[in-house]
Parts: structure tokens; sequence; C-alpha cells
């Protein structure tokens, strides 16, 4: 390999749960031809996890403990919404064997720790997901670059099913935080009063089980836990990604929803999010201002398959081609390192 190729130090481990851990699971293939990766956990357990070692092994891609690295180091620190960074002082230790930090919140406000490390001179560099994201959180970082990443998935790991069956189906996929949920959010899919049709949510867990405890669950539910079936066969499952969100959330970039395009499921998405960069109202998706505009949009796709057939076909063609380019994003991602 060239020594021209920076030398990066990832402090995390790739999943297909979180979605900064599922963010490095693509950025693996994205960067690995182009940098020498190492991968590093917080903890050692993660190298019993025989599928993510095999997929680091097959990419070229080393991993060790960071107490097992040579003490001076050479190259960049990354580290996408890793609780430990700055609690656990990881960020100042990198920093101190000579590594320049770069450090991706990858939600919509500062972590523990962060802030301090910002004050500290901790920080070279600084990632956003989006614009809307860069708004909320580059005045805490001061006069530190920033660059705008976005988040990569490759296209090939979620692929399009053309979708003709008897059963109608709605549902989501995100991260099980209570709070990316509306209060009323199982009323929600029901009152949209769409007939013979299923709902299926994952990843679903015990505190969400308690935030909607007041709530009958029937059979037309299926609650599904974390990887509890594969997240490309549950997005193939779903006629449409229904995605209402709580009012106290702000969805930075909006993975799943891109996921689920890629499959062919057709998004409604509320606005005041980055979704609505995502989804082309009308074409590859909608914007829902109100519960009336997704209860008109899902009744319409229901009834009219000759549409729904159309518009999936074209989340795909969307998604793969201009959310998901990869000359586009390997770019993004080679120019923060570059300077």
């Amino acid at each position: 390999m060239s020594d021209s190729k920076p030398s990066i130090y990832v402090f995390g481990w790739p999943s297909h749960v979180g979605g900064a851990d599922t963010k490095l699971a693509h950025l693996i293939p994205l960067l690995h031809q182009h940098c020498h990766l190492t991968i590093v956990p917080n903890e050692r357990r993660h190298f019993q996890d025989k599928f993510w070692t095999r997929f680091l092994s097959n990419h070229g891609v080393r991993y060790a403990m960071f107490d097992d690295l040579p003490p001076r180091l050479e190259g960049y620190a990354l580290s996408m919404s890793n609780q430990c960074f700055f609690t656990h002082r990881i960020a100042h230790r990198a920093k101190e064997r000579g590594l320049a930090v770069v450090w991706s919140s990858e939600m919509m406000w500062h972590h523990e720790g962060e802030l301090e490390a910002v004050q500290a001179g901790i920080l070279d560099k600084v990632l956003y997901t989006s614009e809307l994201q860069k708004a909320a959180l580059e005045p805490g970082y001061g006069s530190i670059p920033g660059f705008i990443t976005g988040n990569y998935i490759e296209p090939g790991q979620f692929p399009f099913l053309d979708r003709r069956r008897p059963e109608f189906t709605i549902g989501r996929l995100s991260r099980a935080a209570p709070e990316k949920y509306p209060e009323d959010f199982p009323v929600f899919y029901e009152a949209l009063e769409l007939p013979e049709t299923r709902f299926r949510v994952m990843a679903w867990d015990d505190r969400l089980a308690r935030k909607f405890r007041w709530h009958r669950f029937d059979q037309r539910w299926d609650l599904l836990k974390a990887e509890q079936e594969p997240q490309v066969k549950f997005l193939q499952s779903l006629d449409l990604f229904v995605y209402p969100l709580g009012h106290n959330f702000v969805e930075s970039w909006g993975r799943s929803t891109v996921e689920a395009m890629l499959t062919g499921a057709i998004p409604l998405v509320p606005p005041g999010h980055h979704l609505e960069q995502l989804v082309v109202h009308g074409e590859t998706g909608f914007i829902c201002a109100d519960f009336m505009d997704y209860r008109t949009h899902a009744h319409r796709l229901l009834i009219d398959f000759q549409l729904r057939a159309r518009m999936s076909k074209a989340c795909r063609e969307h998604a793969e081609n201009r959310l998901c380019n990869r000359d586009q994003h390997l770019e993004a991602w080679l120019a923060v390192f570059r300077s």
C-alpha cells in the first residue's frame, strides 16, 4: 500500500445495530482501499465476535486495543458517537500519543465531556451528518474545522424487492429510543384506518414497552427486538416506512429511511428534520405536515398499486444514485484527511 494513504484509528466497533456502529460497518468497505484502517474497540470482548473479526480481516483492516498499540502513533483518531471517547479520556490519550482527533457527534446534541474536550484543545476536526446538524452543533466548536460527511450506505446491502403480496404492511425501524416515538405512537398507526394492514416495528425493547404500556397491541402488531429479523428482510416486509417522530427529537440524517428506500419501502416522514433532504415529496415518498397528511397519502398508496409500484422503484433509484453515490461519499471522507 502507498505511504500516501492516511492512517486512521477508528475508536468504535462495527455492528448491525446502532446508527454510528452501522455507519462504521459501511464506511470500512468504502475507505479500506484508500486508508490504513485500525479499529480500536472500547472493550476486548468484541474480539470474540467472529463475524466482525472476519469482516475486518477480509477487508485488510487491523483491529487492536488502544493499550496494545505503539506508544507513539501518527495519523488520525476518528470516533463517531462513542460514549466512552470523552468520559474515559480516550480522546485525550489519543492526542497525547500523537494522533489528530476527529470527532462526529452523529446526534443533535453534544455528548458528555465533549465541550470540555473542545475547551482543552483536544479536537482537531469535527464532522457533521447534515447542514441541519451543523447549525445546531457548530457554535459549540468555535473555530475547529468542520466537514459534512453525511451517511454512506452500501446499496448492495439493501436489495430492492418488487412487492406483490396480498397483505399491506407499514412499519418503522430505529434504535430503541423512547424519544424517537411520538407519545401517541400505536394509536397513530391504528388511526390511519388502513384496512387489513399489518404493523411491524423493530427494534422494540423494555423501555418502549413501558412507555406504551397503556396500549393493547392486538394481532395486527409485530413488535420485534433488535436483530430479531435480518434488517434487510424486515425492511423488505414493509410497503410503507411510516416514521412519525417524538416532539422533542430531531433527526440529524435518517439512515433507516434511506435503507428502507433502497429496498423499495416508500417513506412517509415529518417535516423539520434532515429527512426533508432525503425524500422528494410526491416522487420518492411524502413529507407529512400533520396526521391527516399521513392518512391521505397512506390510503392513496394502499389503493393505487400502480402508483405504489412506481414510487417504490423511484425510491430505489434515488437512494442508490443520489443519496448513496459511492464516489461522492468517498470524496467527502477523503477531504477530511487531506487538509
